[in-house]
């Protein structure tokens, strides 16, 4: 299979990073934001002496596209704002390849597993015991740090639901140029088209 690449934009004011570094700064942001339990505006979530009903309290419940998400109530009440961007097929997807950057919003361990060929990993979800977690405000950040808010990017995951939450981020923190995998990954393998594998 063909090897995957680290892509840089060279019009840009910022240099993408490599997809490894994507993932290991995401780790650490996450691993930063749910040691401070005033990250998110809620308790302590993994201490000792935390009780299970604090525990829950501190989450709020929402759907996307059928999936049902645990996230920080912080989070929440901003992934649940009204937005518009595109969506499309993998099919017409893979005709705008040349133009614009798919970013694959899954977490580091599905992208390893098989992605888009020519795709960045830019995880947006965290894998966690009580389901995927938002990690919006790290995932902004990073977004913001390697690509500017009218760059052409194609964002996508595994089945085209947490792909709908990344894009709501997306389009509230000002970016223009989005068109989401309708699909996800499963609907691009699912149709035949070039994958890698790492």
């Amino acid at each position: 299979p063909t090897e995957s690449k680290t892509f840089v934009l060279p019009s840009k004011k910022k240099k993408m990073t490599t997809m490894h570094s994507f993932s290991s700064m995401a780790a650490a942001c996450l691993l930063l934001c749910l040691s401070s339990a005033a990250a998110f505006s809620v308790p302590p979530m993994f201490s000792s002496s935390s009780s299970a009903v604090a525990k829950q309290s501190a989450f709020a419940s929402c759907k996307v596209g059928g999936l049902k998400l645990r996230t920080p109530q912080a989070v929440s009440s901003l992934s649940m704002q009204e937005a518009e961007w595109t969506k499309k097929s993998p099919k017409e997807i893979k005709d705008l390849m040349g133009d614009y950057t798919y970013v694959d919003v899954r977490t580091a361990d599905e992208y390893a597993a098989g992605h888009v060929e020519g795709s960045v990993s830019v995880p947006a979800f965290a894998a966690t015991p009580d389901g995927p977690m938002p990690m919006s405000s790290t995932f902004i950040k990073l977004m913001e740090n390697n690509f500017e808010k009218d760059d052409k990017i194609v964002v996508g995951c595994q089945s085209g639901k947490r792909s709908t939450m990344a894009c709501m981020w997306l389009t509230q923190a000002g970016y223009t140029n989005l068109v989401e995998n309708e699909t996800g990954f499963a609907g691009w393998s699912g149709d035949g088209l070039p994958v890698n594998k790492e």
